[in-house]
């Protein structure tokens, strides 16, 4: 059988090919029977909450650990000076005395009108009074559109002031929980430094598995899956929610997202997690013999 060889290098190559033999057949067996895709569960959003505006942290409404719902306040920051002119702008837009003064003075212009009016008619008044007294009202005229012109601006003012205002109040974006404050009390919040804090959704969690090339055509979007959370061991139903269009030329595996249900919050993120298929749902091409040619590409 090795007619030029040694014996011992004739029985090293015995033992080597037994060897391979038998890790070839442990393969075969492993992928015959089942396989396992593990990854990690994880929350389906993470956010880090940025104060759209400058100022200094007045107080935090929640501690963290608390559940919040979407829209309430999580940190609030000092708007004391913002709120006094706020004031200001509500108290000019609603001041009436500059537009009834204009609009008294338009409507004595008018009726002096329509008296010098009354008068030219029956040659009492002449052409030089009554061209006066137009001149007079289209003043009248300007200077309450003007009025009314300043109010419409004093309105929009105190409207955008509103605005803003809600902006002292940050607000959560989503139902979920604050994991952590980066701001504190007294601390300035600014550009460069606008995150205040973090929140995670957990009512909903996500996970991702990197499934081998030869396995791709097992899954599609919107398929219901079987995963196993090992630490509890407890198995859900988890949906696909995204699959990679191409493989990572590395690990030539495709990226498959799935999200679990957790509105009990009896799972917890950061757990590892078992995507578990059998070899009834295997093709032909899972040989290792197949696998291997298959990374090559």
């Amino acid at each position: 059988m090795f007619p030029s060889q040694t014996p011992i290098q004739k029985a090293l190559a015995i033992a080597i090919f037994f060897a391979c033999s038998q890790v070839v057949f442990a393969q075969k067996a492993s992928y015959n029977e089942s396989y396992t895709i593990q990854g990690f569960s994880q929350p389906n959003r993470i956010s880090q909450v940025a104060s759209p505006t400058a100022g200094i942290v007045s107080s935090l409404d929640v501690v963290e650990g608390t559940k919040i719902k979407k829209g309430e306040c999580l940190v609030r920051l000092d708007g004391r000076v913002h709120t006094e002119k706020l004031e200001l702008a509500r108290v000019a837009k609603d001041s009436l005395g500059e537009l009834q003064y204009a609009k008294a003075e338009l409507a004595a212009k008018q009726t002096r009108l329509a008296r010098l009016k009354e008068l030219s008619n029956r040659q009492h008044a002449t052409a030089i009074e009554l061209l006066q007294a137009e001149e007079d009202v289209a003043v009248s005229e300007s200077a309450l559109l003007r009025v009314r012109d300043r109010i419409s601006q004093y309105e929009a003012d105190y409207k955008r002031l509103l605005a803003e205002s809600e902006q002292f109040a940050i607000k959560a974006p989503f139902d979920g929980v604050v994991v952590k404050f980066t701001k504190q009390m007294g601390e300035y919040v600014g550009p460069g430094e606008s995150v205040v804090c973090t929140i995670a959704e957990l009512e909903t969690l996500s996970i991702e598995f990197l499934v081998p090339r030869a396995y791709r055509h097992n899954f599609n979007m919107n398929d219901s899956v079987e995963v196993v959370f090992t630490v509890s061991g407890q198995t859900v139903k988890g949906t696909i929610t995204y699959i990679s269009p191409f493989p990572n030329g590395e690990t030539n595996t495709f990226l498959i997202k799935t999200r679990v249900d957790n509105s009990q919050g009896q799972l917890s993120a950061g757990e590892r997690c078992q995507l578990n298929m059998q070899s009834s749902s295997a093709t032909k091409s899972d040989s290792p013999a197949e696998q291997f040619s298959m990374r090559g590409k």
